[in-house]
């Protein structure tokens, strides 16, 4: 079944990073080993747990040292998976 809609928790996303944001994560080759949305996803989940959803949407949308100055997004749709996890960790603790 072809939804128009997202689903709840994609919703959520472009509520805080917006749909360009989710649009770079739909658009990844398909021939990464996991859906950059759902890792995006999970990242969120770790940051939730430490920082507003407001301060989540800023990172996972500016450029990090970390991620050779790009965006967690950026870097997702690239397939730099666990980059990205461990530079959402390492941000969220510091940020606590």
């Amino acid at each position: 079944m072809y939804r128009d809609d997202p689903l709840d928790d994609e919703a959520e996303l472009i509520a805080i990073v917006g749909e360009d944001a989710v649009a770079v994560l739909r658009d990844a080759p398909d021939d990464l080993d996991r859906d950059p949305l759902d890792v995006a996803l999970d990242v969120l989940r770790v940051l939730q747990g430490w920082v507003e959803d407001q301060a989540a949407g800023r990172w996972l949308t500016s450029p990090q040292r970390r991620l050779d100055e790009r965006s967690p997004v950026v870097a997702l749709a690239d397939g730099a998976f666990e980059e990205v996890e461990d530079a959402a960790r390492a941000w969220a603790a510091a940020n606590a």
